[in-house]
């Protein structure tokens, strides 16, 4: 993943290109800058790791005028998850129309910090356990019969959160037999039935690795039959944890923000991102706003 692949510009344009603009809320004052330009100029900040004043500044460089520092903070602390989701679902569908037939579909957690990055390098054991400060990812992925790797969906949580709790909102983003047949490979922190009845019910088949020991053996059928087929596709789980490095490699694995509300924003942008340089890099050939037909007139985007 190159990052130079993703500047504002481009950013800005991706996210006119799928977001639905709505207004947040019918009080107050009218909105100056569209839900498109906030959250553009969020995303690149996650992807350069800036703080908020100098993302701002680089923002008013490429644009010409920006938000002020206390309006840009506002309007963040306020932008829904549901709107970078939203971004991050859409991307996904874009890339699998064109990419055809789905081989199997990966879901595992991960971790970002925010707040204070240094006790989480120093502490060991059960003195990591009480820092608070990070907050848990939970992404599906898809992977395509060329061997592309699609997010389709992201859910995010606290402090840990309950990663069964976290993938079962995410498949509720899932269209019902939109990916029927194919295999759902997942480690055995996701060893639940609630979870495979509710694969069953996306005609998804389970792939989840069960847990046993040597005095208790798996009984329930579906625990049987997940058992079986994480024998027979399991070995692909290491596409999620590469998919992983990948991300922190380029964009880093801890946010500079204090609120835990906005690094899980944080948490869904990285993903979304990561669609987007996908988009960029397989489907634009030429420019990314002649593939998107539009203009790079950014004079009435404000």
């Amino acid at each position: 993943m190159r990052r130079s692949k993703l500047n504002l510009k481009v950013i800005f344009k991706i996210t006119q290109a799928v977001i639905t603009e709505k207004p947040l809320s019918s009080r107050g004052r009218p909105r100056t800058y569209s839900d498109a330009l906030i959250i553009a100029i969020f995303l690149y900040q996650i992807l350069r790791n800036l703080s908020y004043r100098e993302v701002l500044e680089e923002a008013s460089f490429v644009f010409g005028q920006a938000p002020a520092l206390s309006t840009y903070h506002y309007r963040v602390s306020k932008l829904p998850k549901k709107l970078i989701k939203e971004i991050l679902k859409r991307l996904a569908q874009k890339l699998l129309s064109k990419e055809g037939k789905v081989n199997f579909l990966i879901a595992d957690g991960t971790g970002f910090s925010y707040l204070d990055l240094y006790p989480l390098r120093f502490f060991r054991g059960l003195e990591v356990r009480r820092v608070k400060a990070h907050i848990r990812v939970v992404p599906v992925i898809v992977v395509t019969a060329s061997g592309k790797r699609v997010v389709l969906t992201a859910e995010t949580g606290g402090s840990y959160a309950s990663e069964v709790k976290l993938l079962t909102e995410a498949l509720g983003d899932i269209e019902p037999a939109a990916f029927q047949g194919a295999h759902l490979i997942a480690d055995r922190c996701y060893d639940s039935i609630d979870i495979i009845r509710k694969l069953r019910k996306l005609k998804i088949r389970p792939a989840i690795r069960v847990k046993e020991t040597f005095r208790k053996g798996v009984r329930h059928p579906l625990r049987k039959r997940s058992k079986v087929l994480w024998e027979g596709f399991g070995r692909n789980r290491y596409l999620i944890e590469s998919l992983f490095g990948t991300v922190k490699l380029k964009m880093g694995s801890h946010f500079r923000v204090k609120r835990e509300e906005i690094a899980q924003k944080m948490g869904l942008g990285v993903f979304a991102l990561y669609n987007m340089y996908l988009w960029v890099t397989l489907f634009v050939l030429l420019s990314p706003f002649q593939v998107l037909r539009l203009s790079p007139d950014f004079s009435n985007s404000f």
